[in-house]
């Protein structure tokens, strides 16, 4: 099988995230796609809601989709989120199916800053999403050279970056969380299931 990990804090998850991704496996013929809620995210510990109810409601999100799935495996550790280690792990879960590391763009650029990043390059092929605002992955210092319209080679390593430009979004999880917070509708921004979680649960109030 083909399968995607999808890594983020997803806080909250919201439409932009879901089109993006199915976009992904449509292109992809990914069998798969698993969302893996951050835990305890190194780089992103500001404003950040509890990992159950990130967990909850990435749940939520994926529930009527069979192609997607939700992992717990990053909440349980409670430890910082190296996705290194995540990877490793799926390797390891999926040894026999091809594997690649979901991510927009703008995470992309700050790989530099990532636990062990020059390890992780050299673990699974990438599939790296446009988004807007940021410009082409071309110039990417961890790019060898293009192997075709869509494929890259990865410097020192034998696995390969595929970009793909996806449908533009302009919503983010942390306008959502600003909108929230003002007390304004987040109405057909997230799923229907997720908006009411967020109301019956109060997130995103202070």
């Amino acid at each position: 099988m083909k399968i995607g990990l999808f890594g983020g804090t997803f806080n909250p998850v919201h439409l932009g995230h879901l089109r993006a991704v199915e976009e992904v496996r449509e292109y992809f013929l990914l069998n798969k796609i698993v969302f893996i809620p951050a835990g305890v995210p190194p780089l992103k510990k500001y404003d950040l809601t509890e990992a159950t109810h990130r967990l909850n409601m990435t749940k939520l999100a994926v529930q009527d989709n069979p192609h997607f799935e939700v992992s717990d495996f990053e909440v349980k550790q409670n430890k910082p989120s190296y996705t290194v280690n995540t990877v490793a792990y799926f390797k390891k879960v999926y040894e026999k199916d091809m594997l690649f590391f979901i991510m927009g763009i703008d995470a992309f650029l700050e790989l530099k800053l990532w636990y062990r990043y020059r390890d992780l390059l050299r673990m699974v092929d990438f599939i790296v999403m446009s988004r807007p605002g940021f410009n082409s992955i071309e110039n990417s210092e961890f790019i060898e050279y293009r192997e075709s319209k869509n494929c890259f080679k990865f410097k020192n390593s034998d696995k390969k970056l595929f970009y793909l430009a996806v449908s533009p979004y302009w919503i983010s999880s942390r306008v959502l969380r600003e909108m929230i917070h003002e007390g304004r509708s987040v109405r057909y921004l997230v799923t229907e299931e997720i908006r009411k979680y967020i109301d019956e649960n109060k997130l995103y109030r202070e």
